[in-house]
């Protein structure tokens, strides 16, 4: 059981990552694109609605990526993991204990480190 939720956790970040790719590369455009998100995240939270948190967060993270702010990046990549698993608790009521992190040793989280350039921690 613990393998299929990791893989729902690192298919989930992939599918998003993939929809957060498709954003400008214009640097103007991922500025506002970051501000925007970032000030959409606190409402979010206090509607308690963690899959937009986890993709809001995730299409920040490429944003964030995209200006060459790697530690802002990794950061929000982690934040919208964190929220994705939050969402998954809310919908299904089952608790992992030890659901994947940014920095477990998987093939999909490693790629995800990857592509972003988190070193781990």
């Amino acid at each position: 059981m613990f393998r299929i939720a990791k893989y729902t956790v690192v298919l989930g970040l992939f599918l998003v990552l993939g929809r957060a790719s498709f954003a400008s590369a214009d640097v103007g455009s991922d500025r506002e694109l970051a501000a925007g998100l970032s000030a959409s995240l606190p409402d979010l939270v206090v509607a308690q609605d963690y899959r937009a948190l986890s993709q809001a967060t995730m299409q920040l993270a490429g944003a964030q990526n995209r200006l060459g702010e790697t530690p802002e990046a990794c950061k929000a990549l982690s934040q919208s993991l964190e929220s994705y698993r939050v969402a998954l608790v809310k919908e299904t009521g089952v608790y992992e204990g030890a659901a994947s992190s940014i920095n477990d040793d998987s093939d999909g989280m490693a790629a995800l480190r990857a592509r972003f350039g988190c070193a781990r921690i």
